[in-house]
């Protein structure tokens, strides 16, 4: 007896065809990504929300997106490492836009943005890029301390939020030291102590090396 459903069957499975063969043709070709924004040189102030753009191609709008941030020189990094948490956003859709509000736990300087595209986790076969250079810079009260031996502190404070202060000193160095426990006064120190910046009222100093010998003393604040 003839099966009158076999036409209809092989219809159904040509059609099926046609439209994997059409898919796979519109995927053809490298999957890549290409930052937009931030754009090379940009100086982004903590504080503010900015848009984080991407372009993809040959990605599916489905796969998902992880961005993170690195600092670069210069200035010089710090011994200790970067001080705050490289993960910017995890496991978003591929939707080319995402606002950063940019916190104030980033060192002023230079960053680099890394993004990965995976279709599911765990993650294989990513494709990655990352930014162009560009510059974030702390919003905060900016004040300057005259020292013995002409040298100089400048000092940026970030009331909202008093976890670091930025410093510029006259020999050159450009430093963001995190706050540490004081029983008087401001205390700025890194891991293992052997930099500490103390600020009190219009004073500050500065002690280095295993032995806190004083290499800025006498610094009182620049009348504005």
């Amino acid at each position: 007896m003839e099966d009158n459903n076999n036409p209809l069957i092989l219809s159904i499975i040509l059609i099926l065809l046609v439209f994997g063969l059409s898919r796979n043709l519109q995927a053809t070709g490298p999957a890549s990504i290409e930052f937009i924004s931030p754009k090379e040189g940009e100086i982004i102030e903590t504080g503010s929300v900015n848009a984080i753009k991407w372009q993809t191609k040959n990605i599916p709008v489905s796969d998902k997106v992880a961005i993170n941030i690195r600092r670069v020189p210069p200035p010089s990094l710090q011994e200790e490492g970067q001080e705050f948490d490289p993960i910017i956003i995890t496991n978003i859709y591929n939707s080319g836009s995402r606002d950063w509000s940019v916190s104030n736990m980033y060192p002023d300087g230079n960053y680099i943005l890394g993004i990965t595209s995976y279709p599911s986790t765990p993650v294989i076969q990513p494709v990655i890029a990352e930014s162009k250079q560009f510059t974030i810079k702390r919003t905060g009260k900016s004040v300057t301390f005259l020292c013995d031996s002409a040298k100089t502190i400048g000092a940026v404070f970030y009331p909202e939020n008093d976890r670091f202060v930025s410093l510029e000193l006259s020999d050159g160095r450009n430093l963001s030291v995190p706050r540490a426990i004081s029983a008087s006064g401001a205390r700025y120190a890194n891991t293992d102590e052997t930099f500490v910046f103390w600020n009190k009222g219009d004073t500050a100093f500065i002690t280095e090396g295993e032995d806190f010998k004083e290499t800025f003393s006498g610094c009182l604040l620049k009348a504005e």
